[in-house]
């Protein structure tokens, strides 16, 4: 770490007044104070603009930017990174809260990588800590040169990373297939560097009625409405593991291992409604198996991820003994 390295703080917002003072005040109380606070607010309906100026009143270091049409958050998040100029870039989410020691200790253990991140601890509406304390539970992390970890799934959350300034131009724009920019970020890093995380949760992530949850429609009318609803579930998770695989493959500095792999999903994958028993596929996820499933919860359930339609558009499991 450069001594007293400035440290940007990437927060986008939107119709948060409901929990943004927690936010405001456990960043700002950070035990670490060379930092900025660049918010990026996606045209709020709510009071959230006025609250951010009554803290800019107080505090010079945070700098509001307000959006005349709605981003989304990805782009939002993109256009917040755009605009930090210190050397260490944080993420943060409007709703959540950091234990003072956050980047302090980030800052202590990011060494040589390039992104450092953690677990988060669930907090409830009324920031008490739920039963379920960690996110996962089972410590499903990753470090190191990593990037075929996350090609099927995720383990950075973008509210708990903090990367050096030599990823951005790597990172942006982030290419518009991509539907969460953690899992993007965390690809390109682990691809041109190295990760690494902390033990300990430095992030009390909030969960509440009102945020977005995704949610599965079973009102099956039949059997074969049943079927039909699944087949279109999966096309749709196909077409997903093609998209990431193109935007990946877009990112420099890919050895020909990686590239190889891309290539034989995106092949696989963009011909999944024949529903074809694929050997190419089944030996590239066996012989990298350790890799591309070396997060724990997605190891566990890997058998169930790789289904495909059959011409009598019953849904079978392809990969069950990998």
């Amino acid at each position: 770490m450069k001594k007293n390295s400035l440290v940007s703080i990437a927060m986008c917002t939107y119709n948060g007044s409901r929990f943004i003072k927690e936010q405001l005040d456990s960043i700002l109380d950070q035990t670490y104070d060379n930092l900025e606070i660049v918010i990026v607010d996606d045209n709020s309906k709510d009071n959230t603009v006025e609250i951010i100026n009554e803290y800019i009143q107080k505090d010079k270091r945070i700098k509001l930017f307000e959006n005349t049409y709605n981003l989304g958050f990805v782009k939002n998040f993109e256009k917040a990174i755009s605009l930090c100029v210190g050397d260490y870039i944080a993420l943060a989410d409007q709703d959540d809260i950091w234990k003072t020691n956050k980047l302090e200790i980030f800052l202590n253990e990011i060494k040589t990588n390039i992104l450092i991140y953690s677990d988060s601890i669930v907090i409830d509406e009324n920031s008490n800590i739920s039963n379920k304390e960690f996110i996962r539970s089972n410590a499903n992390l990753v470090k190191g040169k990593c990037n075929k970890s996350f090609i099927f799934s995720n383990c950075v959350s973008g509210n708990t990373l903090m990367f050096k300034k030599e990823i951005i131009p790597y990172i942006i724009p982030i290419p518009l297939s991509v539907s969460f920019h953690d899992i993007w970020i965390a690809f390109v890093a682990s691809t041109i560097g190295t990760i690494t995380y902390t033990e300990e949760s430095y992030t009390y992530y909030r969960r509440y009625n009102e945020q977005v949850t995704k949610h599965v429609e079973k009102n099956y009318t039949s059997l074969f409405d049943k079927f039909r609803k699944k087949e279109h579930y999966w096309l749709n998770f196909a077409q997903n593991i093609v998209n990431y695989c193109l935007a990946f493959k877009s990112v420099k500095n890919l050895d020909k291992e990686t590239i190889d792999i891309l290539n034989t999903l995106i092949e696989h994958y963009s011909n999944y409604q024949k529903g074809f028993f694929s050997y190419k596929i089944y030996k590239c996820l066996k012989k990298y198996k350790d890799e591309l499933f070396k997060i724990k919860k997605i190891k566990a359930r890997n058998r169930y991820l790789f289904r495909f339609s059959s011409r009598n558009n019953l849904l079978k499991i392809l990969f069950y003994s990998i």
